[in-house]
């Protein structure tokens, strides 16, 4: 009796139309997921760089100031200019960043962890779900305009760029426009971040340095981006506009400082600066990856040299944030996470067998795909809220502008952000109004309203009673 209903339990998992249902639920997640992007307000920097565009209207102006004066990004440099010099650019922005996000998370899978994988099969959504709460402070660096510009697009390019080693000889010159699109990508790989220059210069050395050992075809064949990257690289390092934004801030100069808090940075970093709920998390995906597709009866994946140079570059990619050290917040281990989760699926997927652990990932795909959908439908639910909190805030300074007053009196946020939405702590927003007040040329002061006091799950669970009732 117990056994045909234990058959009948994993039927009804196995069955077509179940599947069909969830997928369904995680295409409607990603619609709400797009909509938490759009109707994200603008936040902090995205001002700075909108009085940035018109303070400096022609681009190479732009380029040259921000390049002398503030950053040698060159890629954000440009992006910054295009996204916020009208909102159709920003509209354009927000709408192609998720199916980017999509497309360069299948490269990955496909040409960095090199396993041949279907693009939205049930292990490809259980691996992008998983990647998604793995991300750190996704918030800031896919929701936040200003924010993903500089974290999301330096990683998509490096994805891309890392890619080449995967590749065969032959498919690095496919034709003109792939020589060109790999060409580009190596240039901004290096040119667009640090951190990312970091990680890809330690992974990318070493596969040169290997194919110049074992495989000088190869070699030769992928030279010219590795030239192009390092190229990309000394742009960004020597960039004028580093050496006179790190003069305006105010470093300690302690050496024995310096060495006790990187001691402590660097070991936290994998538990997101002390962020315990979401290192735990981490390291529970972690673990469910080597359940579902690490297949059994071998331990030569523990002992593959090439894989550690993953973990290398983890380590690089924090030690070069050492000298701002003080000023370093979870966003700093976004590049860090992406590269050690690499390492631990490199190792992991030594062997990949789509119909391994079958019924237990369909299993697993039900329930990450409704914890998706909750996440997406309660992060887009608190974005709409706190952009109508935005345009209120807004409108009061512009009215109040227009009738020429000395002051204007703003609310504060009294939403409670959600892990999809970027918001400054209550002092952050404090100094941006004082800032903002510079732009509008008008004293803005906080009302008696309280800060982040509505709870959007409690008013849903309200609005269901009242329905009841």
């Amino acid at each position: 009796m117990h056994h045909i209903c234990l058959k009948k339990i994993l039927n009804l998992v196995l069955n077509k139309n179940l599947v069909n249902f969830y997928y369904i639920i995680f295409f409607i997640s990603l619609s709400l997921i797009f909509f938490a992007i759009y109707l994200h307000p603008p936040v902090g920097d995205d001002y700075y760089f909108t009085q940035n565009v018109l303070d400096y209207p022609n681009f190479i102006k732009y380029f040259t100031h921000m390049y002398f004066n503030w950053t040698g990004r060159s890629l954000q440099n440009i992006f910054y200019f295009w996204v916020y010099s009208n909102n159709l650019n920003l509209i354009i922005w927000k709408f192609f960043l998720l199916p980017s996000l999509l497309f360069a998370f299948y490269f990955y899978l496909k040409k960095i962890i090199n396993i041949k994988i279907k693009f939205l099969s049930i292990d490809f959504i259980i691996l992008f779900i998983c990647f998604w709460f793995i991300y750190p402070a996704i918030d800031e660096t896919i929701f936040w305009t200003a924010g993903s510009i500089n974290y999301l697009v330096p990683l998509f390019f490096s994805i891309f760029y890392l890619g080449l080693f995967n590749e065969t000889v032959k498919q690095n010159k496919k034709n003109i426009f792939v020589l060109f699109f790999y060409s580009i990508s190596s240039f901004l790989a290096g040119s667009s971040h640090l951190q990312n220059f970091s990680g890809c210069f330690v992974v990318s050395s070493f596969f040169m340095f290997l194919y110049y050992k074992e495989n000088i075809t190869k070699f030769k064949s992928i030279l010219i981006f590795y030239v192009l990257f390092l190229v990309g690289g000394l742009v960004l390092i020597f960039a004028p506009g580093n050496f006179e934004r790190l003069g305006a801030v105010s470093f300690e100069t302690t050496g024995l400082s310096i060495i006790y808090k990187s001691i402590l940075f660097i070991p936290s970093s994998v538990f997101y600066l002390g962020d315990t709920q979401s290192s735990l998390i981490y390291f529970l995906l972690i673990i469910l990856f080597f359940f579902l597709f690490l297949n059994k009866g071998s331990i030569q994946f523990l002992i593959n040299k090439y894989n550690y140079i993953w973990f290398v570059a983890f380590f690089f990619s924090l030690i070069c944030t050492i000298p701002a050290i003080n000023f370093v917040n979870t966003r700093v281990t976004f590049f860090p996470i992406f590269l050690l989760t690499t390492f631990f699926l490199n190792i992991i997927f030594v062997r990949y067998n789509p119909n391994y652990q079958l019924r237990i990932k369909k299993i697993i795909f039900y329930f990450l795909v409704m914890i998706f959908f909750l996440e997406s439908f309660l992060g887009s639910l608190t974005n709409y809220v706190y952009k109508n909190e935005n345009e209120i805030r807004i409108n009061i300074i512009k009215n109040a502008k227009a009738k020429s007053k000395n002051q204007a009196i703003v609310p504060h946020y009294k939403i409670i952000p959600s892990r999809l939405t970027y918001m400054h702590t209550p002092k952050q927003d404090e100094n941006f109004l004082h800032d903002l007040s510079k732009i509008y040329q008008i004293d803005i002061k906080y009302d008696n309203s309280f800060p982040r006091s509505k709870d959007i799950r409690k008013d849903i669970k309200f609005y269901l009673d009242d329905l009841n009732n």
